[in-house]
Parts: C-alpha cells; sequence; structure tokens
C-alpha cells in the first residue's frame, strides 16, 4: 500500500492527495483542541455540534473517495494510517464554522427554492431525467437520513454557497503571477544530446571473494526471502444456510398476504407537480391554468421549464409524500387538484394517462417469496450460529471439526507473504474478505481471533497455523545473483563518472561534436519541450535537470526507459509569447483565480474558526474510529 502512495504520488493523483491533506490539515490544525466530554458529540465548533452519525457517514465517504484514488479498497485501519478520520472531521468542522458564520449574518434560503433545488438535482432524477421518489427514497435509507433532515441539510448547503460565493467573487489573478505561471508552464527548449549507454565502459570483471562477501553482507535485504503464513479460514453467509431452511405452504401463503405490495404491480399515473412558496401563489397559478393558460408560461414564471415539473409516469409510492401521492392519485385523467401542502410548499398537480395496476397471484411469485423468506430467517438464524461457532472454539473445539458439524468449507494458504504473495512473487487467490490477510498478520498461534464481517451480512474465521520466517538465502545459492548486481552497479558507476567527465569538457567550452567523436557517438537533436515532459528517451529527472542549465550549459541524467544515460547541451530557449485574448492566457487566469478564491477561503474558515473555538471529543473519537469493521 506505501509503495502504491509512492508511485501516486509522482503525479498529478499524488498531488491532488497532498494537497487535500494539506488544506485539511490547515483548516482544522494539529493543536491540543482534545477535551474530555462525553455523549454523542464528536466535536463542537462555537455552537455548532458535529453528531458521531454524521462524523461516521463523512469518515465513509471520505474512505471511499481515498479509495478511489488508490484504486484500492481501503480499511478503516489503512484509512486511519493515512489520515482519513482527521481530513473527514476537519471537512466537517469547516463546514460547520461556515455554517455558524451563516448564521451570524443572517443568510437564509427560502422553502421554494429548496424544493427546487432538490427537484431538479441530477442525482435524484431516474431513467428519464425526471425526479425520482423512489430513489431519493433509497438513497436516504442506505444514508440512515430522515426526510426532513436531508431538507435542511440541503437548505444549509444552499445558504454555505451564498457565503462562499460572496467571500470569493471577483477576485483577480494579477497579471504579473499568470506571466509567471505561463513561463513556467510554456517555457520550451531545444537541446543536443548524446546517448551514452552502458556497454561504452567495457565488461567489468568478476569480483574478488572479499568483494563478493561485503557486498553480499551489505545487501542482505536483497537476497533476504520474505516471512509466509500459512492459515486456515472458514466463512458463513446467509446464503450458504437459507436452502436447508424448510417452509411451509402455509407460511409462504401467510408471508406472500404481509407483503403482496411488493409483488403487485402498482397503478401508474402521468404526473406534473408545480410547487409555490405560498397557497396563494398555488390557487393563482390554478386559476390561470383552469382558465386555459399554458403550463410553459406558469413555469417560466418560477425560472424552471415543463421538464422540471414532469414527473414522468410514477407510482403512489414514488411520490415525495403521502400527501401529494393521495392527492394525486384521486385525481381523474385530465384534471388539476386544488393547492395542497406538502414538504416543500404549495403544490398543483396535473394527472395524464392513467397506467391502471395488477394484482399478483400466490402461484406467480411462490418461488420469489420462497427465497426471500428463507434469506430472511437465514440472516435471523446466522448470528445464533455464530454464538454457538464462538462457543464450540471457547470449548477448545478444533475449526476443522467445527467445520465439519455445519458443513462449512475450511480452507487453508500456505506460503503467503503480507502483501499476498508467494516468495517467488506470484499473486495468490484469495477471497474478497475485508481485512483477510491484516488479521493473519496480526495473529500470533494459538491465537482465538473474533469473527469478523464478511461484508455480506455474514462471518469468517482466522486460524493461524505456522509462521515462516524471513530467510537470508546463504551466499552459496545466490553467489550468481550476487555477482550479476555488484557487476551492475559498477558499470553504472563508471558510466555516471564518464557523464560527468564529457559534461565538465563540454562546460568547459570543448566542441559538443569532437567530445561525442571521441566516443564514437553522434550528437542528436532534440526538438522543444516543455519542462514537465517525459518520455522513453528523456526522464523526468534528465528534463528537469535540462531546464536548471543556462543556455549553452551542459548536463547530465538517465533515459526514461533503460540504463542509459544523456548528456545534453541547451541550444535554445524559447519563453512563451501568449496574447492575453487567447484561450490559453483565459484559462491560466482561470486557474490561478481558484487557487487564489480558495486560499482566501481557507482564511476566512480558518480565521473564524480561531474566534469560535474547537472542541473535540477524543474519547467518542476513539471508540469510533477504533474498531476495523472492514469498510
Amino acid at each position: 500500500m506505501l509503495d502504491m502512495l509512492r508511485r501516486s504520488a509522482s503525479g498529478f493523483v499524488g498531488m491532488a492527495i497532498i494537497g487535500i491533506l494539506v488544506i485539511a490539515f490547515a483548516v482544522w490544525g494539529i493543536a491540543d483542541i482534545f477535551t474530555g466530554f462525553t455523549g454523542d458529540t464528536v466535536a463542537e465548533v462555537g455552537d455548532q455540534k458535529i453528531d458521531s452519525a454524521s462524523y461516521d457517514r463523512e469518515f465513509r465517504a471520505e474512505l471511499d473517495r481515498m479509495s478511489e484514488r488508490l484504486g484500492q479498497p481501503l480499511t478503516r485501519e489503512q484509512g486511519q494510517r493515512f489520515g482519513v478520520d482527521r481530513l473527514a472531521l476537519s471537512r466537517l468542522i469547516g463546514v460547520a464554522t461556515l455554517d455558524d458564520a451563516a448564521e451570524e449574518l443572517g443568510l437564509t434560503v427560502g422553502d421554494e427554492t429548496v424544493g427546487i433545488d432538490i427537484m431538479t438535482d441530477p442525482n435524484l432524477q431516474g431513467a428519464f431525467g425526471r425526479f425520482d421518489r423512489e430513489l431519493f427514497r433509497q438513497l436516504l435509507r442506505q444514508n440512515g437520513i430522515p426526510e426532513e433532515r436531508f431538507v435542511e441539510q440541503r437548505r444549509k448547503g444552499m445558504v454555505r454557497r451564498q457565503l462562499t460565493d460572496a467571500i470569493t467573487a471577483g477576485i483577480p489573478a494579477p497579471e504579473t503571477m499568470i506571466d509567471v505561471v505561463l513561463r513556467s508552464q510554456q517555457e520550451t527548449r531545444t537541446a543536443g544530446y548524446v546517448i551514452l549507454p552502458p556497454s561504452l565502459v567495457g565488461d567489468i570483471e568478476d569480483p574478488d571473494e572479499e568483494a563478493v562477501q561485503s557486498f553480499y553482507e551489505a545487501g542482505a535485504s536483497a537476497f533476504t526471502l520474505p516471512e509466509t503464513r500459512d492459515f486456515s479460514f472458514m466463512e458463513i453467509e446467509p446464503e450458504d444456510i437459507a436452502q436447508s431452511i424448510a417452509i411451509s405452504d402455509e407460511a409462504l401463503r401467510e408471508a406472500y398476504e404481509q407483503r403482496r405490495g411488493e409483488y403487485d404491480v402498482p397503478e401508474r399515473r402521468e404526473i406534473q407537480q408545480i410547487t409555490f412558496a405560498t397557497e396563494e401563489a398555488a390557487g393563482a397559478a390554478l386559476e390561470t391554468l383552469r382558465g386555459g393558460g399554458k403550463v410553459e408560461t406558469v413555469v417560466a414564471d418560477l425560472g424552471l421549464t415543463v421538464d422540471d415539473v414532469d414527473l414522468g409516469n410514477v407510482s403512489r409510492g414514488e411520490m415525495i409524500s403521502p400527501e401529494l401521492a393521495d392527492t394525486a392519485f384521486s385525481l381523474e385523467s385530465g384534471a388539476w387538484s386544488e393547492p395542497v401542502k406538502g414538504p416543500l410548499g404549495w403544490s398543483i398537480i396535473h394527472v395524464g394517462e392513467i397506467t391502471p395496476g395488477k394484482d399478483s397471484t400466490f402461484a406467480e411469485v411462490k418461488d420469489k417469496v420462497r427465497k426471500a423468506l428463507e434469506i430472511e430467517m437465514a440472516r435471523e438464524q446466522i448470528y445464533d450460529i455464530q454464538n454457538a461457532i464462538e462457543d464450540a472454539r471457547a470449548g477448545g473445539e478444533p475449526l476443522a471439526d467445527i467445520a465439519a458439524r455445519y458443513d462449512l468449507n475450511l480452507r487453508s494458504v500456505s506460503g503467503i507473504t503480507e502483501d499476498g504473495k508467494t516468495r517467488a512473487g506470484d499473486d495468490v487467490e484469495l477471497p474478497e474478505l475485508p481485512g483477510l490477510l491484516e488479521t493473519v498478520y496480526d495473529s500470533q498461534i494459538g491465537d482465538q481471533n473474533p469473527p469478523k464481517d464478511t461484508g455480506k451480512e455474514g462471518y469468517y474465521w482466522v486460524q493461524l497455523d505456522a509462521v515462516n520466517p524471513a530467510t537470508v538465502q546463504p551466499l552459496d545459492e545466490v553467489r550468481d545473483e550476487v555477482v550479476r548486481i555488484w557487476k551492475e552497479r559498477q558499470r553504472a558507476a563508471k558510466l555516471e563518472a564518464l557523464a560527468a567527465k564529457l559534461v565538465e569538457r563540454g562546460n568547459a567550452g570543448e566542441s559538443f561534436d569532437e567530445i561525442a567523436g571521441d566516443y564514437g557517438r553522434s550528437v542528436l537533436a532534440m526538438p522543444g519541450i516543455q519542462r514537465y515532459a517525459q518520455n522513453d528517451t528523456f526522464s523526468r529527472t534528465a528534463v528537469t535537470k535540462l531546464f536548471a542549465a543556462p543556455q549553452g550549459g551542459f548536463v547530465y541524467g538517465p533515459v526514461g526507459l533503460g540504463d542509459s544515460l544523456l548528456v545534453m547541451r541547451v541550444r535554445e530557449i524559447s519563453e512563451p509569447d501568449v496574447p492575453k485574448d487567447s484561450e490559453t492566457y483565459t484559462q491560466a487566469r482561470a486557474n490561478l483565480a481558484d487557487s487564489l478564491s480558495a486560499d482566501i477561503l481557507q482564511t476566512f474558515v480558518v480565521g473564524h474558526q480561531n474566534d469560535l473555538g474547537v472542541e473535540v471529543n477524543q474519547t467518542l473519537l476513539q471508540q469510533l474510529t477504533a474498531t476495523d469493521s472492514g469498510v
């Protein structure tokens, strides 16, 4: 994982991650702001409180974002090591700071504006680009957020945007600064260069025995086989026991009657819903529409289009509230409703085409009901089975016997390294069980590890069977490899000494062609290259050195691919001449203005935060982050 971070840090993704972390720690510094209070409040910023549920949601969201950037899922424990917990809390503290500032200024957003924002949110729209009530409910359930709280949080978010837009609006990017940025980004250089392959230094004689022994001892880690471990594991999930559950036809029929709404095809209606801030405004619009006015005209006055108020062909359950659903499904086709109060304001509703529903039959859905009941009952039983297994383990019963009794598959893995490979470096195929290898390498022989969450409503158990310590391979077994690496190091050192000597001669005034000719090389021409370019010939290091040299200066550096070196001479430096009306200049101005806006906003947040004071419930925070739940 650390290697992955190192690789990522060399590119744009790594810079983005580092930038986010730097900003986060700037907003919420590392001062001793922890206190010992208890309760459900993780942190307080002035009068604003951050509860544990909000923190947990933000931590999980930040963990997902970091996992996506790295291209690999992170556990909660790994997230803590990378500072995701602090990043999540700092983000919430920054938000709370802005909320407090907005309250001080008396900023607010009306119900109608909030309603329109929610109804037109692309994330809450279905396949036809319209607000999807069922999708809305599903997202609320997944995140454990009541609808009223969602609406209030959306309102606060819109207020925060008012504040941040006011703080950052109209910040100019100084032309001098733009010119410096463009000069760095757009400057090009041409150069002459020669490639020095390792063969130029000739053959390297074999080292004597003393050199071999010394090199072997100094680089013992390169000839050490990593520690590996053998372990056994078994898992149980609801599907594993569902088919063994017997359910009578009577129980199936009773379950069907209780939940037949899940299997019936509901009535659907084409619905338009226009929402207003007041009952009077809704009534006036209704009078216009019943008098022959057009929907397009009415919604245009609200800054909307017909598509914004067209809910599409929806069922009762997809409506935003029961009150609106009752009204919509009591109308005849073609009718407009009287104004009705909903969670987002006063609405009038129009019904178009009506598609009747269709009741299901027990015979049609019997198998579906059986499967659903089996899984539900398995979910209820699996906890009891887990407890029974734990009782058996506490009584000393071997894991193999337990697996046999419950007809579970006890699998064994041998010789696996901490990063999931064999000692030969081959990948080992493992099931996707959260924290499996971490548990193996955190264990000792004889440990009874508690059951872990499979991530699919099940449990798995791990038993460490053997630890195979890291072993330094005897010199006699790796002598050829030691000699090969020693000779490579010697050849590289001699090649670098040669390159340094040629650069010294060039900077002393000798002709590049004469220098190259002494070694049978030809001077090649490098076309214009920019500061951040790299390719198979010119490595990032070589280009950086080239841009650090004066015109006419000589430098050397590694090729982009391979073991050769480049000796380069700067021929021409071309500073950019970017017209102020060009797209490049405009984009540079915009990017710089965005950076300055971010700095000013950060300064505002830090200053207001310092005025308010920040307190963090260290005890609760440790409780929330102490257990790796296998996210």
